[in-house]
């Protein structure tokens, strides 16, 4: 598709059975439940909302209303830094509410999450959650038509990989 710019996985995918992790919706159509982790994005109207709660009322209102629903770490809460689990150091990869626009910030040195949340703290983000890193799989499209791949392509077809996109 020529008017995506970016493409980048959204929600993580279980290494043990191929299921998504945590709540997920696409297109109205519930396909994973669950709150593994509190961070979460809704998009309605290509509108996307990034916060970080327990219950959330957009997975009920995606389902309703044709939208889409994942959850995911979250990485910063009104402007606090959130600590989490993971202690690996990979390459990281955010969805940010920053100055009323939605932005990805991707850091291309290996990091642990909790030192990612405190740079985001730092650059000021309002809000942000985690999206897959590491080796997932995605690509950018610079101004001038370059496309910038990114991650490692799977050898295998995950059959729940998911991504969120960016269009023209």
């Amino acid at each position: 598709d020529a008017d995506i710019l970016l493409a980048t996985q959204a929600a993580d995918i279980r290494h043990d059975n191929g299921k998504i992790v945590g709540a997920f919706v696409c297109k109205g159509e519930p396909k994973a439940w669950g709150l593994s982790k509190k961070g979460y994005c809704a998009i309605f109207d290509d509108r996307i909302t990034v916060g970080t709660a327990d219950n959330s009322p957009y997975f009920e209102q995606a389902t309703e209303e044709g939208g889409y629903f994942f959850r995911q770490y979250p990485l910063v809460d009104h402007g606090k830094a959130v600590n989490n689990n993971p202690e690996n150091e990979s390459q990281r990869r955010a969805l940010c509410q920053w100055q009323g626009q939605i932005h990805v910030i991707v850091c291309k040195e290996r990091i642990t999450m909790n030192d990612f949340s405190k740079a985001l703290e730092q650059l000021g983000i309002h809000n942000a959650i985690y999206l897959v890193g590491s080796t997932a799989y995605g690509y950018a499209i610079n101004p001038d038509g370059v496309k910038y791949y990114f991650g490692t392509p799977n050898a295998r077809k995950l059959s729940n990989a998911n991504y969120i996109l960016f269009r023209k």
